[in-house]
């Protein structure tokens, strides 16, 4: 098998795969920022309501209700169960879940991170126009 020279004229260019120039860079164009849209298009209805909620446990049936700092949060929705927010307690064991469905209701459940309680359901609760 011979080897054979090939001219530089007769290769393609940087950049080029059928031996034209690329185009040239031409300017900037600036994308949208994602999570600027409060709309989220999964669902038919407007997802701009919101639920402030606060969670509390009881560390023994007579014990009174105490605020659960910390806790993870899930809304899920009644009517089929999908997950439509997940979050935190804050230290005085309130919530506020944003970017949910106008006017549908919600079970919220509490679960300790640190497993020292069961997993605990409550609701339903009915998500409302921000104020």
């Amino acid at each position: 098998m011979a080897l054979v020279a090939i001219p530089a004229e007769a290769l393609p260019g940087l950049g080029s795969i059928d031996g034209t120039a690329p185009t040239p860079f031409s300017g900037l164009l600036s994308l949208p920022v994602p999570g600027a849209s409060l709309r989220d298009f999964r669902v038919a209805l407007p997802t701009t309501a919101q639920i402030t909620d606060r969670v509390m446990f009881k560390a023994t049936p007579s014990s009174p209700e105490s605020p659960f700092a910390m806790g993870r949060v899930w809304l899920l929705r009644l009517a089929d169960g999908y997950k439509a927010w997940e979050g935190w307690s804050n230290q005085a064991g309130y919530y506020t879940a944003t970017g949910l469905e106008l006017g549908v209701d919600y079970v919220a459940v509490g679960i300790d991170p640190l497993r020292n309680h069961k997993a605990t359901g409550a609701g339903p609760v009915r998500a409302m126009e921000a104020p």
